[in-house]
């Protein structure tokens, strides 16, 4: 009796053993979903990513031309000069000279033009000295102003010195006389014979024609 019921106890377990092993065979495996990764991307990556950036355009901007507010200054080339005028007493004389705007446009003159008294030799004279002065024995103080010439129009100035022999010593003489411009750099030549005895010779600043002493 005792042996049966071992005999049956081994029976039972064999066959569940064998219906474990038959049920597990027949299971199927899902498949194991990826992991979601929570990085972030690296600076490599997005530097080698194919997506090209679209650079933004470069302006480049044209400076607008400037219109000069005022006439440009008057060049020897569009000037003439002549002697208009001369006045003496007590042994002072005064040439006027004038610029005259020869060109089609306006240009301006302001300060005083440039002397030269020469010899025969084309050569300064020796012991004659140029001042700049405002006032002359035959003009009272003229400022130095900004003279604007329109086409045709003039600009004067005087040369002032005085003739009168002081000495024994003979007075010098200019053979011609070298005028410039003010502010420019070649001059005019003319043919003018000036006697300074005190060996000072005056220009005033050139002036509106119609400013000058009549």
């Amino acid at each position: 009796m005792r042996i049966s019921i071992v005999k049956s106890s081994i029976l039972l377990l064999l066959t569940a053993m064998t219906t474990g092993c038959v049920g597990s065979s027949s299971v199927t495996k899902q498949p194991q979903a990826l992991p979601t990764s929570t990085e972030q991307p690296t600076k490599e990556a997005v530097l080698n990513s194919t997506a090209t950036p679209t650079a933004k355009p470069i302006e480049h901007s044209t400076p607008e031309a400037t219109i000069a507010a005022n006439p440009t200054r008057c060049e020897t080339s569009q000037l003439s000069v002549r002697r208009v005028s001369e006045d003496a007493g007590v042994g002072n004389v005064a040439l006027t000279y004038a610029f005259t705007n020869n060109a089609s446009s306006p240009c301006t003159l302001y300060g005083y033009p440039g002397l030269a008294l020469l010899d025969e030799k084309d050569q300064p004279l020796k012991k004659v000295k140029i001042l700049r002065s405002e006032s002359t024995y035959f003009s009272s103080k003229q400022p130095r102003q900004q003279v604007t010439l329109a086409p045709g129009k003039q600009a004067s100035f005087q040369i002032a010195y005085n003739h009168i022999r002081s000495t024994e010593e003979q007075c010098p003489m200019s053979s011609k006389i070298e005028i410039t411009p003010p502010n420019a750099y070649k001059h005019f030549t003319l043919t003018e014979q000036i006697n300074p005895c005190t060996g000072k010779v005056r220009v005033t600043p050139v002036r509106s024609a119609d400013a000058q002493p009549k």
